[in-house]
């Protein structure tokens, strides 16, 4: 870093570490206005408006020598390790030029995405320029339904201010940007929307069916914190339980393998996968969310997660918007030491220390984990005679309590009636037109579409209501019952599960009962 830099078109050193810049008063140039220009993005001006010193002079500086940076520069806030927040100027990064196997990957996966959509039947446009003509996405997902996408594969580490300035640019002609990579140390990860898939070559993009998921996408876990929850307390009251609910951001590997009786941290399998993720977003199944940091409100996580999980979130926490990473520093911070500038190039040298390495992004500095009170609803009165008439005196031939077995039962009987009554619901919530299916061009056969829903009446969202309400009262029944406290370990898993074996059979009586009268 320099505290001096050549302007190209004052033809003279600015310098740094004077509040004028080393202008005299009597040149009629504001130094506050040239300070302001060349602090804009470099997309906003000239790559050559600012030179190294030494190359000022028709001399190759160091950095040009090396091949590794170029003798263009660029004037940034530099916050040193005492604290103090100066301006520094430093070399530009000479431009990335594509290897054969980046171009091979890029154009794979944008033949992938372009695949995905079309058998879908939603509407995708391959390098074509947005209506404001400020930007050009790999591939534009036209929303049926949902979003409208600006899809970038990237596989070469983008600056974070082509990052920032791209996502902007789509953001502006109304599309959502995706970046695509394989590798999760790359600026755009955490600065804007983004899918991490594994470290593969354009022939296995070309010929995979789709491609999974393994980094970007995130589903929301709900528990009530009692000692016989699948997951651990987060705030260390493993043994009891805080009483509370949490909700947690997770991955769907591990989800996924709670799903099936496994409680590991790695879960079973991952079944999310790139292309239904996009279908997804585009028919508005998938949505993006950004949760913001704890001490930084610029940083934060952005992730894609189910809509309906969003909308869980939402319901305790709201969602603030990501912040403009672009919001300049005041000015009065900055610190003038008044020393004149250095005119020799000192890329190279160690003639300065920089400020600690930051984290990646989106990891320690975001809380993905809320927890919140478990609402107080008033106990409804279960249906004890018509499940006692539905299997008769078979609550005394089992060694659990009368209450217990009548209130795991009714949750068998409760969760069928959920599911049975959500088979004949219209498809979407609220009325929605729908939209058409595509016809295939050999078969004729028709794939991809929605016929127009009504959306659910009042008295379906009532039921529906009131069915979800009734299966949390009573899981929550089962699950502090005070006959548990004198079990632990194996011998509680083993009693839960003999409890639902055993009142399952009486549940499905205490259906045909009801469907009966």
């Amino acid at each position: 870093m320099a505290n001096g830099v050549w302007h190209s078109v004052l033809k003279r050193v600015l310098e740094l570490d004077k509040e004028d810049l080393g202008l005299p008063g009597s040149s009629g140039i504001s130094a506050s206005d040239v300070l302001a220009d060349i602090l804009r993005p470099l997309a906003e001006r000239p790559r050559d408006l600012l030179l190294c010193v030494e190359n000022s002079l028709h001399q190759k500086c160091k950095a040009e020598l090396r091949g590794v940076k170029s003798p263009h520069m660029y004037v940034r806030r530099h916050r040193g390790p005492d604290g103090v927040l100066r301006l520094r100027a430093a070399h530009l990064p000479t431009g990335h030029e594509v290897t054969p196997e980046e171009g091979d990957r890029h154009k794979a996966m944008k033949d992938f995405l372009a695949r995905h959509c079309q058998s879908a039947g939603i509407e995708s446009n391959v390098e074509t320029t947005t209506k404001l003509r400020t930007s050009r996405p790999d591939v534009t997902i036209i929303g049926n339904g949902g979003l409208s996408l600006g899809c970038e594969a990237q596989f070469y580490n983008a600056s974070p201010s082509l990052v920032l300035r791209r996502t902007r640019a789509h953001h502006d002609a109304g599309l959502v940007t995706n970046w695509i990579t394989h590798n999760d140390t790359f600026h755009l990860v955490d600065r804007a929307n983004w899918m991490l898939i594994r470290d593969v070559t354009w022939r296995e993009i070309s010929n995979a069916d789709d491609l999974p998921l393994v980094g970007g996408y995130r589903v929301l876990a709900s528990w009530h914190c009692t000692a016989a929850a699948e997951r651990p307390c987060p705030t260390g009251l493993a043994k009891t339980g805080c009483g509370k609910r949490h909700l947690q951001w997770d991955t769907p590997r591990r989800l996924d393998g709670e799903a099936a009786g496994w409680t590991g941290h790695r879960g079973d399998q991952l079944g999310t996968t790139v292309g239904r993720t996009v279908i997804g977003a585009a028919t508005g199944n998938v949505v993006p969310l950004f949760v913001p940091g704890r001490k930084d409100y610029r940083a934060g996580n952005y992730m894609w997660v189910p809509a309906q999980d969003r909308d869980t979130w939402e319901d305790y926490r709201g969602t603030p918007a990501p912040a403009d990473e672009h919001e300049p520093e005041d000015n009065q911070y900055l610190h003038f030491s008044g020393r004149d500038a250095d005119t020799t190039c000192r890329f190279g040298e160690e003639t300065w220390h920089p400020s600690a390495p930051l984290p990646r992004r989106g990891i320690t500095s975001v809380e993905l984990t809320l927890t919140v009170e478990e609402p107080t609803v008033p106990q409804q009165r279960l249906p004890e005679k018509q499940i006692e008439q539905a299997y008769g005196s078979s609550m005394a031939e089992t060694p659990f309590p009368d209450d217990l077995c009548i209130a795991q039962t009714r949750l068998h009987q409760a969760t069928a009636e959920l599911t049975a009554l959500g088979r004949t619901l219209p498809w979407s919530v609220e009325p929605h037109e729908g939209w058409p299916g595509k016809e295939h061009s050999h078969t004729g056969e028709v794939t991809g579409g929605r016929p127009p829903s009504p959306g659910w009446t009042d008295e379906q969202k009532a039921a529906v209501s009131r069915l979800r309400q009734e299966c949390l009262i009573l899981s929550k029944t089962v699950a502090t019952h005070p006959y548990w406290q004198s079990l632990s370990g194996e011998d509680l898993v083993r009693q839960r599960m003999e409890l639902k074996s055993i009142t399952r059979p009486q549940a499905a009586a205490a259906l045909d009962v009801t469907a009966a009268a």
